[in-house]
């Protein structure tokens, strides 16, 4: 069973970045969101140097006085785009949070993998400027409420691992998702689909190998059925 759609949080549900005025009526929330919206398609069109408070009004077809009225320059812009999509992965990780452990077990290697970076990826494959944007300016608090899911998730599948296991597990699996996609986006990033499809490959086969070994083992025949787990995993 694949995990439900994540909704986007309601506009203006983000806070506000510094240097950023939050918008009070709806008609400030629409003109906000339409300047963010200029910025992001700049961004992914060509990357952030592309964004200054001159660009983004001709791209949003709005005046330089709206665009001081909602950001003091461009860095509040950019952040405020940020915020906006710590706000959606906060949403990911909060319904991601809540799937049951009993959820957990039942699922394959594949599908428990599928549920966890699924949502993630689906929001890069939507916002195509996140990669440019937040590479770097990522906040240790983003990646500990991903951290806690893989852990939840292991936590389910491997009860009688330790919790030093499951930290060390944990560790790994974040480090292949994040460093994957941002080692990707940096190295090629014509090729980001490509990541975004074989990490969770790799994800779940990483994940069938060491359920295999918490149940018993990897040597002699355990060995072929770590291998075997492994290879359905990745077919």
């Amino acid at each position: 069973a694949a995990a439900p759609p994540v909704s986007p949080p309601p506009a203006g549900a983000q806070a506000a970045a510094p240097g950023a005025r939050r918008p009070r009526q709806p008609r400030g929330e629409a003109r906000g969101d339409q300047i963010l919206g200029a910025a992001a398609r700049l961004i992914a069109q060509s990357g952030t140097a592309a964004v200054s408070i001159h660009a983004v009004a001709r791209e949003a077809r709005t005046s330089i006085g709206s665009m001081y009225h909602f950001f003091a320059d461009r860095e509040c812009l950019l952040l405020a785009l940020a915020e906006r999509h710590r706000g959606h992965l906060r949403r990911i990780n909060e319904e991601i949070a809540q799937t049951p452990a009993a959820t957990w077990r039942q699922w394959s290697a594949h599908a428990a993998v599928a549920a966890l970076v699924t949502p993630f990826i689906d929001h890069l494959r939507r916002h195509p400027d996140f990669l440019p944007l937040m590479h770097g300016r990522m906040h240790s608090q983003d990646d500990a409420d991903f951290i806690r899911g893989i852990r939840r998730m292991l936590q389910a599948r491997l009860p009688h691992a330790s919790a030093q296991q499951h930290d060390r597990y944990a560790a790994v699996i974040h480090a292949m998702t994040a460093g994957g996609m941002h080692v990707g986006y940096e190295r090629d990033p014509g090729q980001q689909d490509l990541y975004l499809e074989e990490i969770p490959r790799a994800l779940a086969a990483y994940l069938a190998l060491i359920e295999t070994e918490a149940n018993g083992g990897a040597s002699g025949g355990s060995a072929a059925s770590a291998s075997a787990a492994v290879a359905a995993t990745a077919a």
